[in-house]
C-alpha cells in the first residue's frame, strides 16, 4: 500500500482529529493579524501579534521539550486544547462587546503563543506513539504534510470566511474545529515510549544534552540550519500578508482572503507532490528538493516585491506557499527519521524553535522595515538575504562535510 500508515484506525483518527484543530489555530493566525490591522493600519502591529503568537516558542519550546519527555503526553495534550480553547473563546467574547483594543488582543495572541509552544511538540512527539513502528516513516511523512498543510491551507480559509462570513463567526468556527481533537485525546491508544538509556539527569543537563545531539547529528544539523536560515528571511512574508494585500494593493478583506488561498493552494500542491514522491518516506538525509524549495522561496519573495499587478502577486504567493510547505515538509521528515524516542521532545522541541520562532523574528522585523522603508523593498531584501545566507551555509556544511574522516 502507498501510505501504510493510513491502515491504522487509530493513526486516522487522530490525524483527522490533528488536522482539524490545527487549520482552527491557523484561521485564528489569521483573524488576529487582520484584526490588528482593521484596529491599527499599521505593518508593524501585524508583525507584533504575529511575534506574540510565535516568540514564546524561542524561551518556552526548548523547557516544554525536556519536560513533556518526563510527563504524560495524553494528559499534556488535553490540558494544552483546553487552554487554548479557552483563549479562542476570549477573544470571541471580547470582540462580539466591543470590548476589544490591541492591547487585550495582544494578551490573547501571547496566551496561544505560550500554549502553541507546548501543544506543537506534543503533536510531533505523539505520532510514533499511535502508529506502528513499521508505518512510522510513512506516519512522519503524513504528519508533516498535515501540519504544513494547515499551515498554509488554515489561513486560506481564514481570510476567505472573514470576508464571507464575518470575524466574529469565523472565531466562533475556531472553537468547534478545535473540540473534535481533544474528544480524539481521550479515546485513541497511544503505545508505550522507549525508556531513557540513562537515568534522568537535571532538568536544564537534559535540555542541553538534547541541543548537543542535534548539533552532533551530521543530517539534524543540516536540516535545522537550513530550517533556521529559510524560516528567518522568508517564511515570516506569509504571517504580514494582512499588510500586503490591503496595504499595497488595497484589496481589504477579499484580498487577503484571495491571497491566502493562493498560498494554500501552493501548499496543497507541494504536499501532493512530496506524498507522490516520497510515499514510504524511505529517503534519509537532505534531499535536493529541500534546496529547490528554498531557491523558488528566494524567487517568490523578490517578485512580490518587485510587482505591482496583482495576477502577479497572486503567483508569487502560490509559490511562496509551495516553497514553505515543501521546505517545511522535506526537512521535518528527514529529523524525524533521524531521531529516537530518548531525544525526539527535546530535539523536535528545537526544530519549532528554528522554525516556528524564526518565522516570529521574520514576521516582527519584516513589519518594521516596510513601515520604515516600504513594502516592496523590505520583500526583495528579504529574498537577497535568504539567498546569501543560505549560500554561506550550505557551502560551509559542505565544507565540514569534505573535511570530515
Amino acid at each position: 500500500m502507498r501510505f501504510p500508515a493510513l491502515q491504522s484506525r487509530n493513526f486516522v483518527i487522530f490525524t483527522a482529529g490533528n488536522f482539524s484543530a490545527m487549520n482552527a489555530l491557523w484561521i485564528n493566525r489569521v483573524v488576529i493579524g487582520w484584526l490588528g490591522w482593521e484596529l491599527t493600519g499599521l505593518a508593524s502591529w501585524v508583525g507584533f501579534l504575529s511575534f506574540l503568537l510565535f516568540a514564546p516558542t524561542f524561551i518556552s519550546s526548548p523547557l516544554f521539550g525536556v519536560i513533556l519527555d518526563r510527563v504524560d503526553l495524553r494528559r499534556a495534550a488535553i490540558v494544552s486544547q483546553t487552554v487554548v480553547i479557552a483563549a479562542v473563546t476570549a477573544l470571541l467574547v471580547f470582540y462580539v462587546t466591543g470590548l476589544l483594543t490591541i492591547w487585550l488582543l495582544g494578551l490573547v495572541a501571547l496566551v496561544i503563543g505560550v500554549t502553541s509552544s507546548a501543544d506543537r511538540t506534543v503533536r510531533f512527539v505523539l505520532v510514533p506513539l499511535v502508529v506502528d513502528k513499521a508505518a512510522l516513516a510513512n506516519a512522519v511523512a503524513i504528519h508533516g504534510i498535515s501540519f504544513n498543510t494547515a499551515r498554509l491551507i488554515g489561513p486560506a480559509v481564514g481570510g476567505l470566511l472573514i470576508a464571507a462570513i464575518g470575524t466574529g463567526v469565523t472565531i466562533l468556527l475556531n472553537v468547534l474545529m478545535i473540540l473534535p481533537f481533544l474528544a480524539v485525546l481521550f479515546v485513541i491508544r497511544l503505545s508505550d515510549r522507549e525508556k531513557p538509556k540513562a537515568e534522568r539527569q537535571p532538568f536544564f543537563r537534559e535540555m542541553l544534552d538534547g541541543a548537543r545531539y542535534a548539533a552532533g547529528h551530521p543530517v539534524i544539523r543540516q536540516a535545522m540550519l537550513l530550517s533556521a536560515l529559510y524560516s528567518i528571511t522568508i517564511r515570516g512574508i506569509l504571517e504580514i500578508l494582512p499588510a500586503v494585500a490591503d496595504g499595497e494593493f488595497h484589496r481589504g478583506a477579499s484580498g487577503l482572503g484571495q491571497m491566502l488561498a493562493a498560498s494554500g493552494a501552493g501548499a496543497l500542491v507541494a504536499a501532493v507532490l512530496i506524498a507522490l514522491r516520497r510515499p514510504g518516506a524511505s529517503e534519509r538525509g537532505i534531499t535536493p528538493a529541500a534546496y529547490i524549495s528554498i531557491a523558488a522561496g528566494i524567487v517568490g519573495a523578490v517578485a512580490l516585491g518587485a510587482t505591482d499587478n496583482w495576477l502577479v502577486a497572486m503567483a508569487t504567493v502560490f509559490v511562496l506557499g509551495f516553497s514553505a510547505t515543501a521546505n517545511g515538509i522535506d526537512l521535518q521528515t528527514s529529523v524525524q527519521l533521524a531521531l529516537s524516542d530518548s531525544y525526539r521532545s527535546r530535539v523536535m522541541s528545537l526544530w519549532i524553535v528554528l522554525v516556528i520562532g524564526g518565522a516570529a523574528m521574520n514576521a516582527i522585523a519584516l513589519g518594521f522595515l516596510a513601515d520604515l522603508f516600504g513594502m516592496p523593498g523590505t520583500l526583495i531584501g528579504a529574498g537577497i538575504a535568504c539567498a546569501i545566507l543560505c549560500g554561506i551555509g550550505i557551502f560551509g556544511l559542505r565544507r565540514r562535510a569534505a573535511a570530515s574522516p
